[in-house]
This record gives structure tokens, C-alpha cells and sequence, in this order.
């Protein structure tokens, strides 16, 4: 069972956390922790936009950190890229990919994410939310 098809209660364990760590080595620029990190509250009661608030803070923008594996597909929610679009309001957005399968990374401004998404299928996590489903050769150029 890939790590998508696990319960959103199994993928919440572990969710982000080798992606983080690998942009808090790697990153170039200073950065101060910034968004929600599993706190003791219930999310889906949250407005979208505070629910994805960016996981980083730094001077060149808020950085949102994501991670995928071996089947090599990134998947970004319908409403987090939308709650991202409002946070580029205030301050410009990037999203910080980790692929743990090949120990690579990269890092896109929003308007290539959105380019990417709408490159893209859209697919359900188990539960029903809606994600794009970004293939690693759209971000790397890898086949």
C-alpha cells in the first residue's frame, strides 16, 4: 500500500516530516518555523487558509514544504493551493519538493506549481479530497 492509500490517521504520523527536515538542511537562506505543525486542535475546523499556512517563513517569501516517493507523484490539494494563492498576497509563495525515492529536491515559485497543476490529472486521497497528481517529469524532466 503506496502512502496515499494509507488513512489520513497513519499519514498524519509521519506527514511532512522527512520533507521538512531535508529543506531546513538544504535551504540557502535563513528561515524562522512558521506554520501548524500537528497541533493538538482539529484542522477541518480550520479556515483553509490558516489550516495550510506555509510550513517556513523567510525573508525572500513563505516556503510550503511537501515530499514524494517512490511512486513518484506529488500530490497538492485542490484548497491548499488555492489558501497558498491568498497567502501570495502578502508575501510571495514557494513550494520546496523533496523526493525521498531519489534523494532530490527543488524548489518552485507558486506560478510554476499552479503551471504544474494544470499540467495535471486530478485524483482523490482515500477520504475524497481532491489532489493534482504532479508527476515527477514535470518538476525534474526526468521519464
Amino acid at each position: 500500500m503506496s502512502f496515499a492509500e494509507k488513512p489520513f490517521g497513519v499519514r498524519i504520523q509521519t506527514m511532512g516530516d522527512i520533507a521538512e527536515r531535508k529543506f531546513e538542511e538544504r535551504s540557502v537562506v535563513e528561515w524562522v518555523r512558521y506554520g501548524l505543525c500537528r497541533p493538538p486542535i482539529v484542522m477541518s475546523a480550520l479556515p483553509p487558509e490558516l489550516r495550510y499556512t506555509a510550513d517556513y517563513l523567510t525573508a525572500q517569501g513563505l516556503v510550503e514544504v511537501q515530499g514524494l516517493g517512490q511512486d513518484q507523484t506529488l500530490k497538492v490539494k485542490h484548497d491548499k493551493l488555492e489558501a497558498l494563492r491568498w497567502w501570495s498576497k502578502i508575501h510571495p509563495v514557494f513550494l520546496f519538493v523533496y523526493d525521498s525515492h531519489k534523494d532530490r529536491h527543488s524548489l518552485l515559485s507558486l506560478d510554476d506549481l499552479t503551471k504544474r497543476c494544470q499540467e495535471s490529472d486530478t485524483e482523490s486521497f482515500p477520504e475524497g479530497k481532491p489532489y493534482f497528481a504532479i508527476k515527477s517529469s514535470l518538476i525534474w524532466g526526468d521519464v
